[in-house]
């Protein structure tokens, strides 16, 4: 009756994947956001993790060598990916925090390291008895490692759950309870399935966990630039009202208005992929000389806007300044047929101008332009193509 209990549950789980994977989300590996493809892994590994525990249940305590076999094998490969869904979660939280593909290399690094490990000890089992042991009657049974196991589970979860209250302030509110729903009842589920065996809880708090952050997607997708990752126009508008609306005496809000220059020459002369590729560049140099609660948004065509809070307008111009190192870096370590420049208007508004959102990309635009016919005019006194 048990075994047919949690077979029952986990096979609800595996057809609520299901629908979620054919419905679309099997696009997630191949996606250009690196946390669509994280949570494309996470999606993976735990519908392969409820797969194998419901085989093993299937073939539990069935007489026959065959069954022994079974239960054996896919035990190993249960254990083999076990701790895969903590780690892509880990790796989900940290990007949507930090956004930093350097930073993820680090990460993702000593996390290798403890699937290895717990892979190992997942293919020594049958020999140790370290994970999991299968009784005379073919009965699974946990091993005598496993409580060390179980604390690295809750070690894994726990760390994802300081690194997301540490760092609260940088997510959205939306983002931050999303990305709770995973460790929290998680944790609970983890205790009560501890204290009692048997209970089949875990997977489908997971579950549950993979809809809502498949929500989330959904709508941070429905906002975002297909092509460069970024805010879209839509997104961009909202947050700006948003900014305008929030502003409070002291403060400003910032913003630039980026243009790539000779975008037309590069199209012309090198094709529309070099074009798309100058667009990539530009959004990732952006993206990375920003704070994590600064936004950028392609405005239009070759076109980006960046709006920032501050309390000192002088931020705006160390703002830029980064961004220009970023372009130099740029041009002096990655090979292209072209150089990237952009030319980048700005403006500053406070407290109680009575501006609008119109008003402020007016005046970004109108400096934006201002900047770039003085590099023309400057190029032309060189004698350099304009």
């Amino acid at each position: 009756m048990e075994n047919f209990l949690r077979l029952q549950i986990n096979g609800i789980c595996l057809a609520v994947i299901a629908i979620l994977w054919i419905s679309g989300e099997r696009r997630k590996f191949s996606s250009p956001d690196l946390s669509t493809r994280v949570y494309g892994a996470l999606m993976a590994s735990t519908g392969a993790m409820l797969l194998f525990d419901a085989l093993i249940w299937l073939f539990d305590g069935r007489p026959g060598a065959a069954a022994r076999t079974a239960v054996y094998a896919f035990s190993v490969f249960y254990y083999v990916v076990h701790s895969l869904p903590a780690l892509a979660y880990i790796v989900y939280v940290d990007f949507q925090i930090f956004r930093d593909e350097q930073r993820l290399r680090r990460v993702v690094r000593p996390l290798t390291f403890i699937a290895a490990a717990v892979a190992a000890a997942a293919i020594s089992s049958p020999f140790t008895d370290i994970l999991f042991v299968v009784d005379a009657g073919n009965h699974y049974h946990r091993g005598s490692g496993f409580p060390v196991f179980a604390v690295l589970q809750y070690a894994l979860v726990g760390y994802a759950l300081a690194l997301i209250a540490f760092n609260a302030k940088k997510l959205g509110r939306r983002v931050f309870l999303t990305l709770l729903a995973y460790p929290l009842p998680m944790l609970a589920a983890a205790v009560a399935q501890m204290l009692v065996f048997g209970l089949v809880l875990i997977w489908p708090t997971t579950t549950l966990f993979l809809v809502a952050s498949s929500l989330n997607i959904e709508n941070h997708r429905s906002k975002t630039d297909y092509l460069t990752g970024t805010a879209n126009r839509r997104s961009l508008d909202e947050e700006l009202e948003r900014r305008i609306a929030a502003n409070r005496p002291g403060s400003f809000l910032c913003g630039l208005m980026i243009d790539l220059d000779h975008f037309k020459s590069i199209n012309d002369r090198f094709g529309h992929e070099a074009g798309d590729r100058a667009l990539e560049d530009a959004a990732r140099i952006l993206q990375g000389s920003v704070r994590v609660e600064d936004m950028v948004a392609r405005f239009g065509g070759d076109e980006f806007v960046v709006l920032a809070d501050s309390r000192a307008s002088v931020a705006l111009e160390e703002l830029v300044e980064r961004i220009e190192r970023a372009v130099e870096a740029h041009n002096a370590s990655i090979r292209r047929p072209y150089r990237l420049s952009l030319s980048i208007g700005r403006a500053v508004f406070g407290h109680g101008t009575g501006r609008s959102s119109a008003d402020f990309l007016a005046v970004l635009d109108a400096d934006m332009y201002a900047r770039k016919n003085l590099k023309k005019l400057a190029a032309a006194g060189r004698g350099a193509p304009s």
